[in-house]
């Protein structure tokens, strides 16, 4: 409410178990950078948290996220991730698998912050949707959109592909809020098919 009264809500912090997820590269590097890569990836990390970081003055449109695209849940928030039997960091954010070349959509409102091509990404795409508000898309075939670009809900912002540390096709769908990692679909409209359906 908006009424200039203060509230006092009460909640509860639990912790939560994920689920551990073993996976298997060929391609060594993506698991074991050489010298090279690690010098490209500490480059990387650094445009990647200032996209993150972006806080704007505009509040988002709306806080329900429509998805950016259709498909199958691959792989949802949290997992507990080892590559090649190498503990890595838990999963940031929401892998869905579609076709290659299946269109991925701007899931509200937004500002392109930043397009690259990164080690572990792969080809992504940031998006500022206001006040803390960014959602980032990995892994793409194709960016068909650029920096300071202003999105409608809907548009198009490229297609699915499996660049980067991919074992195939899918989306990686990240959520920021206020440069905290959270769950996507704690702003979904509909949530996506789950695999195990």
């Amino acid at each position: 409410m908006n009424d200039g009264q203060r509230r006092t809500v009460a909640f509860r912090i639990d912790d939560k178990a994920y689920e551990t997820q073993h996976i298997t590269l060929t391609d060594t590097r993506r698991v074991t950078p050489n010298a090279e890569d690690l010098e490209r990836i500490a480059r990387e990390r650094g445009r990647i948290q200032a996209a993150l970081g972006v806080f704007s003055p505009q509040a988002p449109e709306s806080l329900l996220l429509e998805l950016p695209v259709a498909g199958r849940e691959s792989s949802p928030f949290g997992l507990r991730r080892y590559f090649n039997e190498q503990p890595r960091n838990p999963h940031s954010g929401l892998d869905i698998a579609a076709a290659e070349g299946t269109p991925i959509q701007a899931p509200a409102s937004a500002r392109v912050i930043d397009t690259g091509d990164f080690f572990f990404n792969g080809n992504t795409v940031f998006l500022d949707h206001g006040h803390g508000l960014v959602t980032m898309y990995c892994h793409l075939h194709e960016i068909t959109v650029e920096p300071g670009q202003i999105l409608r809900q809907g548009d198009r912002i490229g297609t699915v592909g499996k660049t980067g540390r991919a074992t195939g096709p899918h989306l990686h769908w990240g959520v920021s809020l206020n440069d905290a990692r959270v769950d996507p679909k704690l702003f979904l409209r509909e949530e996506p098919v789950s695999a195990q359906q």
